[in-house]
């Protein structure tokens, strides 16, 4: 049941992003967009690191 309630709370789940990025940090608007945008950073680069995976396996390495 827990799960699926914070699956249905933004709050929640933004407070969940400050406490994986920034676990010293507090309840604030600044800490939690700064997790927010350490989050989007993360899966930015991600994105990035898969895409290039993907280009190297089928051209191969030079």
């Amino acid at each position: 049941m827990r799960v699926r309630a914070i699956e249905h709370n933004g709050l929640e789940q933004y407070l969940i992003l400050r406490r994986l990025y920034l676990p010293q940090g507090r309840d604030t608007v600044d800490d939690i967009a700064a997790a927010i945008w350490l989050d989007n950073r993360y899966w930015e680069n991600m994105h990035i690191a898969v895409a290039n995976g993907i280009s190297t396996a089928f051209k191969g390495s030079e």
